[in-house]
């Protein structure tokens, strides 16, 4: 009889997820926005600025740990460390035009803005995808599990609680049932106001049912 298959610790699906998520809801909500009414625009800017911060954290991490796991090895020529520096590039484009909208709104600016958000998204869908196959492929053979728990120890400790709050927000309704509840248990042992925040956090942006399974895993009553 086979042993059941056990999955190899994985560095990028959950929080990818997490981030297409993230950045889907965003375009969808720029391209509805009212840029010359200045509280939806100022309501954008919000889910904006938590968004970016994150993804500025996620960059940072990769580039500072995940990365690394390849270092000295042959492997490390397919890392798309350039990808993150045109990456950056328009994403600090984007920055400093959201900027200039929320100082006076400009529909014709707003919906340029727009569709260089959609484009940036579609050039990190693939960014996401490459690092998904190729590069987490790459660290599998050469790193083990334990490795890459302790790998994924070091970024968390240096995660912002702030994009920690918006990566939890868009990682629970994200990723599939299994999984969600599987991370949750993990965090079972954490301290009470960590749980308690994850699970005000899974009320909020999951159905009933589905935070009462998060409140339980949680090991909260």
């Amino acid at each position: 009889m086979n042993a059941p298959h056990t999955p190899r610790v994985d560095l990028f699906t959950g929080i990818h997820k997490a981030l297409r998520a993230g950045l889907f809801d965003l375009t969808a909500r720029a391209g509805a926005t009212d840029w010359s009414d200045p509280a939806e625009v100022a309501e954008l800017g919000t889910r904006w600025d938590a968004m970016a911060e994150l993804l500025h954290s996620h960059t940072e991490h990769e580039d500072k740990y995940i990365f690394r796991l390849l270092d000295g090895h042959e492997a490390a020529l397919t890392l798309p460390e350039d990808d993150h520096r045109d990456l950056d590039d328009l994403l600090h484009d984007l920055e400093e035009r959201f900027a200039v909208l929320r100082a006076g709104g400009d529909p014709d600016a707003g919906l340029a803005w727009y569709r260089d958000l959609a484009r940036y998204v579609g050039t990190t869908l693939h960014h996401l995808h490459e690092e998904e196959t190729t590069v987490m492929a790459a660290i599998w053979r050469v790193r083990s599990d334990e490795e890459l728990s302790a790998c994924r120890e070091q970024f968390l400790a240096a995660t912002p609680a702030p994009v920690t709050r918006t990566s939890i927000r868009w990682l629970l309704p994200a990723i599939e049932r299994p999984a969600r509840l599987g991370w949750l248990a993990g965090l079972a042992g954490a301290p009470a106001p960590v749980r308690e925040m994850v699970a005000d956090t899974a009320r909020q942006v999951l159905a009933p049912a589905d935070a009462a399974q998060a409140r339980a895993a949680l090991g909260l009553a």
